[in-house]
């Protein structure tokens, strides 16, 4: 069974560089320090071979594990695997290689014994030269050394693989719920408590685990938590069936334990460390959990998801509601509008939605209160400036030529529509507000900006200072507008 969330887009802002960073020393000591292994293991085979050591040691081994009724499952393993299965069954069981140097195995009054004891030294000066032996988790020796490389190790090209996929997976999530630091801690801690669980678990056995997995599955426990009942996206495969669903995130987490445990207990023979992924699991919650008590979660980012799927919805409401306008339903299309412009508000195009709605009703009250909210948004764009300009056409024609709006928030239009070059437009707002205010104390300074858009010497500025100089001669821009008459 998989399951596997969704990955949010990679951005700048949400880059997981601990993750990238994780994922590069794993992949760096698999291929520089690990690539050699292999090479070190069939040169000590070989020895082992040549200098006879599998005629002495193999029949002894296998006597050995008969003599021990909980080893059978070695002993049926030994009795029909290859000269490696053996070698590798011999090399990991820590308990006979204890009894075979203390000469609790092969005895000196053995003939050969001397020569055997040469060789197996030479034999294991050769194995130990491998860099993965050295460092795996081994059962039953807490070596906090150890237990830390081992997080960094991997069996194989496909062991290496496939936890680095999860990790990238997991990482972009939790790295951005956390930040870089906190999410190292969580992982690095969240895989040492994995081992920990591995060796109580395995306390007593003899051989060695190695991989990231506990630590990644210490991110699985920590997402469930971090995300909580907040549904999220998961993509779910169990052998031929396979689909996308939305479910809380804490509900994967008993779905995730389970399936670990239930491997535990019933696939013993997998060779996979299902005791340090559940291990992982529970130390990955558990952690989370403190952070999340601790106020160190980044609710924001864990809560973007749900605002990308609102911000779908709302333009899917935007679309409908906009087909209900086409068609008259006013009511209908304020419905949705009102909704969206509660979750997302600033939006212009909602804004000029519900302009449209106030002025289909007709009723002058709310007409000017959506004119304004139109007129106050902050344009920077031109598009947006001039679907500005079309509401206000249109309010004008709704006022009879005579806006009702307050002259100060009329005012703050002209900006925008000089730099649209509706120099005729921004003219009209103030000779409108003149008439309707004159005393009001702004309009010298606009009056004397309109005049310094129109091009220099042009009869459009001398026209405009006039203005200025006939309704406003006691203003302090007066002055400057006399003197550039003059200099005309």
């Amino acid at each position: 069974m998989l399951i596997v969330p969704l990955h949010r887009r990679l951005t700048r802002a949400n880059f997981p560089l601990v993750t990238l960073l994780l994922i590069l020393v794993n992949c760096f000591v698999y291929a520089f320090f690990q690539s050699g292994d292999d090479r070190v293991y069939h040169r000590a085979a070989d020895y082992y071979a040549s200098a006879g050591l599998d005629k002495i040691e193999f029949p002894a081994y296998r006597e050995w594990l008969g003599s021990r009724p909980k080893e059978a499952r070695r002993l049926a393993l030994a009795q029909k695997g290859t000269s490696e299965t053996m070698l590798g069954l011999i090399e990991s069981d820590d308990e006979f290689l204890a009894a075979l140097h203390a000469d609790g195995v092969i005895t000196p009054a053995q003939e050969g014994y001397a020569q055997w004891r040469e060789q197996r030294a030479q034999f294991e000066r050769i194995w130990d030269g491998a860099f993965t032996p050295s460092h795996e988790l081994r059962f039953s020796h807490f070596e906090p050394t150890r237990m830390f490389a081992a997080m960094f190790l991997h069996g194989g090209a496909e062991h290496l693989i496939g936890n680095m996929i999860f990790l990238a997976v997991l990482g972009l999530l939790v790295e951005g719920a956390l930040g870089a630091g906190w999410f190292l801690l969580l992982y690095l801690a969240g895989g040492m408590c994995s081992q920990l669980i591995t060796l109580a678990w395995r306390w007593g056995e003899h051989g060695a685990a190695l991989g990231a997995s506990g630590a990644i599955a210490a991110l699985m426990g920590a997402y469930c938590v971090l995300w909580g009942l907040r549904k999220v996206r998961v993509f779910w495969w169990f052998f031929v069936v396979f689909d996308y669903v939305r479910v809380p995130a804490l509900a994967l987490l008993p779905v995730w334990f389970g399936w670990e445990v239930f491997n535990l207990w019933f696939n013993r023979e997998a060779h996979v460390g299902f005791d340090a992924h559940a291990g992982g699991i529970l130390a990955g919650a558990a952690l989370a959990f403190a952070l999340r008590r601790a106020g160190r979660v980044r609710d924001d980012f864990i809560s973007e998801d749900e605002r990308g799927e609102q911000r779908e919805q709302n333009v899917a409401a935007f679309e409908r509601a906009l087909l209900h306008l086409g068609k008259l339903e006013i009511a209908e299309a304020r419905a949705l509008l009102v909704r969206i412009d509660a979750e997302e508000p600033g939006k212009l195009p909602v804004l000029v939605a519900l302009y449209r709605c106030a002025r289909y009703a007709g009723k002058p009250a709310q007409i000017d209160a959506q004119a304004t909210r139109v007129f106050e948004f902050p344009a920077i764009s031109v598009d947006d400036i001039r679907e500005q300009k079309n509401v206000y056409d249109d309010y004008l024609k709704a006022c009879g030529g005579a806006p009702r709006l307050a002259p100060e928030r009329l005012l703050k239009l002209i900006t925008p529509f000089l730099r649209i070059g509706e120099a005729q437009a921004a003219e009209a707002v103030l000779r409108g507000v003149g008439e309707t205010s004159p005393q009001l104390a702004s309009l010298p300074a606009a009056w004397f900006a309109l005049a310094m858009r129109a091009p220099e010497g042009s009869a459009q500025r001398r026209a405009r200072l006039e203005h200025l100089l006939q309704h406003y001669a006691h203003s302090e821009f007066a002055p400057k507008a006399q003197f550039l008459l003059r200099q005309n």
